[in-house]
């Protein structure tokens, strides 16, 4: 695909600053990277959208074109003038500060807003909920942004650029998301699809994206499956049904989903990673008669590949017509798998930009609790939780969540105000005691290894301290073990295709990589661990039912596994997963799982964020256990410590070292075992061409675990 390539460039880590975004500049530094380039970026898909939109428009709608000519020229005059925007000295290092200045901003809800009134029952009515109040609200800011760029910009040693460019990066998302899902309702209405028949089976499943240890058993359990007159959610939440007691009237697709992918990193608990096209994917609302909400998915939740899914629009017929809209809103339901859930229950799917009311918005507001200091107070404003305005229904945390006191948005505030700080001792994230054990593990370890060394050993409080210092270092391990060894997979496979070393690619994935067959369902592992499972056999409306080779000039370069639809729901690199040309275990694991063979033209196209690539953002943000600087303090200190007591008793010396070889052992093994897996072997000798396009033939794979 141009799927990222093995010596791609990691993209810059995204900085996380102490206190959620919450103004326009916030959120602009907070996308990572240069915030100028985002925001020209930004404006740059807002006018692509919009252009879309003017296209596609109708005759008819003569005013609505007036108003979006309107706010074209406006972005291209954004455009302009943020050209040659650099960053200046100052400004690089408010990048570089803990907490950037506010400049007195207005908070501003990222994202689609909430609507205040329920969607109309009538679709002829409001054809796109919420489009007009929107539309005002954001030609307005795009106009209040506009106007200060033109006087203020010229300020170039301002560090206040920030604030300008903020203003008009969400001004311009908000026009983008708004042209982008009024050109979806246009295409809906203009050219409807051959309406979608209901499920053979009577159910359609959806699968979660891929989900790296110790989270893997979601990726294998997490469903959304619709039936004739509900919707079931298995997720690590619980079993949850929608439709059974107030029936579905009709599903309401609003982007971009609350919260937006942004603000993902600054979840109290830290459970989720940024997903890509999460925003421009959107939300399905699962709307009753009166037009409020019982329940939300993220689309990209349930997708392996978003970015591949979207492309495959375009991919297989390059010289069609193509709308980025379209693409994003349409045929990335259908590829989901939402549009079939929508014709087995018998409902309608409309389209929105602003979030529905909530019929019951108790889930989504945080429990008070009586003394709690993790809850907002007038003097501690960080700990604020961050607005939403959807009951999003998640398939599972990406990563080992924070637990107990370390899941409250004051905990979490402070923790990530020091976690550049050198005497750092997180160590999470952890069970529940975490946040209790590591405040007075320093004190434990002072008092402790003194106390034992000298005449205070038998006291209460210096035992006490002795049991915390080891409870402080062992915690953090036992409890990563716990979680390891219980998302073990125990089921036994049918059939495991592993590629091997291929050239340019790391260790990690030749141990790692493979694709799974357990008789009814596929599953897809990366070289960093993240599993994706799809189902085959089991399902026989999304099933796998074919591995198909995309061909381009001649060439393979990846291979596809599709459903009956010709949707792809997984596409794997071909010079990755069948190096040196040898097809025969790759067909011979197709044979098995029951999939037909076959070549599909399709141009390759790129890829920024492929969540089953090792070097993406994507498989970067995945739990590696406790964290290196925490442990590595607490083992200095015991370090530390240990001479004060070489006068004294011999077993509290030996009690520090050992304190100490807990910490620092596995830390110094993680450390040794990863550098080892990130090491590219050498090519060993000339190998043939993966991409040749010679006949696919059946051959053999791995049978057994």
């Amino acid at each position: 695909m141009s799927l990222q390539s093995p010596t791609a460039p990691v993209p810059p880590k995204r900085r996380v600053q102490p206190a959620a975004p919450r103004t326009p500049s916030q959120l602009l530094l907070a996308a990572g990277g240069d915030p100028f380039d985002h925001a020209r970026a930004t404006v740059h898909s807002a006018l692509g959208a919009a252009g879309e939109l003017l296209g596609f428009l109708p005759r008819e709608q003569e005013q609505l074109r007036q108003r979006f000519t309107t706010i074209v020229s406006m972005l291209e005059a954004d455009r302009r003038m943020l050209a040659d925007w650099r960053l200046m000295l100052t400004e690089q290092q408010i990048l570089g500060s803990v907490t950037p200045p506010t400049w007195g901003e207005y908070a501003t809800l990222a994202g689609a807003p909430a609507g205040r009134t329920p969607v109309d029952p009538d679709a002829r009515a409001e054809p796109v909920y919420g489009f007009n109040a929107v539309l005002g609200h954001v030609g307005g800011a795009l106009k209040s942004a506009t106007d200060a760029l033109a006087q203020f910009g010229g300020q170039i040693g301002s560090s206040r650029r920030f604030l300008l460019a903020g203003n008009v990066a969400t001004a311009a998302a908000g026009v983008e998301h708004l042209a982008a899902m009024f050109t979806a309702a246009m295409w809906d209405y203009e050219r409807p699809a051959m309406p979608t028949l209901p499920a053979r089976s009577g159910r359609i499943e959806l699968r979660a994206s891929p989900r790296a240890r110790p989270q893997t058993r979601w990726a294998r359990y997490a469903r959304v499956m619709f039936v004739a007159d509900r919707v079931e959610f298995t997720t690590a939440q619980g079993r949850r049904v929608i439709g059974t007691d107030t029936p579905i009237a009709y599903l309401l697709h609003v982007a971009p989903p609350s919260p937006v992918d942004v603000l993902a990193p600054y979840d109290p608990a830290e459970r989720y990673a940024r997903v890509p096209l999460y925003d421009a994917l959107g939300a399905v609302h699962f709307c009753n008669e009166a037009g409020l909400s019982m329940g939300a998915i993220a689309v990209a939740d349930w997708l392996v590949q978003p970015e591949a899914t979207v492309a495959q629009s375009w991919s297989m017929a390059p010289g069609a017509e193509y709308l980025r809209a379209h693409a994003r809103l349409v045929w990335a339901l259908q590829a989901t798998g939402v549009t079939a859930g929508a014709a087995t229950l018998r409902v309608p799917i409309r389209r929105g930009v602003a979030h529905p009311p909530m019929a019951d918005p108790d889930r989504v507001r945080p429990k008070t609790k009586t003394g709690s200091t993790g809850l907002a107070t007038p003097t501690n404003p960080a700990a604020t939780p961050i607005d939403v305005v959807a009951d999003l229904i998640r398939p599972a945390p990406h990563l080992l969540p924070y637990r107990g006191t370390g899941a409250r948005p004051a905990d979490a505030y402070r923790r990530r105000a020091k976690r550049g700080n050198t005497l750092n001792k997180d160590t999470g994230p952890a069970s529940p005691l975490n946040g209790i054990l590591r405040w007075p593990a320093l004190a434990a370890i002072i008092i402790g290894g003194l106390g034992s060394a000298y005449l205070l050993a038998n006291t209460w409080w210096v035992r006490t301290c002795v049991v915390l210092m080891f409870a402080a270092v062992l915690e953090p391990w036992l409890w990563w073990l716990w979680a390891w060894f219980r998302d073990h997979d125990l089921r036994r496979m049918k059939a495991v295709y592993r590629p091997g070393s291929a050239p340019g690619r790391t260790l990690r994935f030749a141990r790692r990589a493979a694709l799974l067959y357990d008789g009814a369902n596929v599953g897809i592992r990366s070289a960093t661990g993240h599993e994706a499972w799809l189902a085959a056999s089991s399902d026989s409306d999304l099933g796998l039912v074919s591995l198909q080779r995309l061909m381009h000039e001649g060439q393979a370069w990846a291979f596809a596994l599709t459903d009956r639809w010709g949707h792809w729901r997984a596409v794997l690199p071909a010079q990755d997963w069948a190096p040196g040309g040898d097809l025969s275990g790759l067909a011979g694991f197709a044979q098995t799982a029951g999939l037909e063979l076959g070549d599909a033209t399709a141009a390759p196209f790129p890829v920024t964020n492929d969540p089953l690539e090792e070097s993406s953002a994507f498989a970067a943000t995945r739990s590696m256990g406790p964290r290196t600087r925490g442990m590595v303090m607490l083992g200095i200190y015991a370090l530390s410590v240990a001479p004060l007591t070489l006068l004294g008793a011999r077993t509290a010396t030996f009690m520090l070292f050992l304190v100490a070889a807990i910490a620092l052992t596995p830390t110094f093994l993680r450390y040794v075992w990863n550098r080892w897996l990130d090491r590219r072997p050498a090519p060993k000798g000339a190998q043939a061409d993966p991409r040749t396009a010679e006949p696919l033939q059946m051959g053999t794979a791995n049978t057994g675990a």
